[in-house]
């Protein structure tokens, strides 16, 4: 198998920046790993942010850890999340994720050529 197919391989089925590792592509690879990390961790910190409220109440015992009570609690107290930061991150992720794709490719398919002269 081919160094650029292991680099795209890696950015795309692992997380997005290890292919740019593969070649040593450090400063690239430290922008994809940590535009992606910081994403997805301002993604869970709002799912979290709106869902502690039940989560509180699970573990004071006033909803039970049921399907039913949690759906009846859901349906009383809807968890709506802001739909433009979700966006927002969402389509941060993929471009984030896609680029790392892109990019690995386009280092690799370079690498593969000096390497064949």
């Amino acid at each position: 198998m081919k160094t650029s197919t292991k680099a795209v391989l890696l950015s795309a089925l692992v997380y997005p920046g290890i292919g740019q590792l593969v070649y040593h592509a450090y400063r690239r690879a430290m922008l994809f790993i940590l535009i992606f990390s910081v994403t997805v961790y301002w993604y869970l910190k709002e799912v979290m942010t709106q869902y502690q409220p039940l989560i509180d109440k699970v573990k004071s015992g006033e909803v039970a850890l049921n399907s039913q009570a949690l759906s009846a609690e859901m349906s009383k107290n809807p968890i709506i999340l802001d739909p433009v930061l979700v966006n927002t991150l969402t389509y941060t992720l993929l471009i984030c994720w896609l680029l790392a794709i892109v990019d690995a490719y386009r280092i690799g398919i370079k690498k593969d050529a000096r390497a064949s002269f």
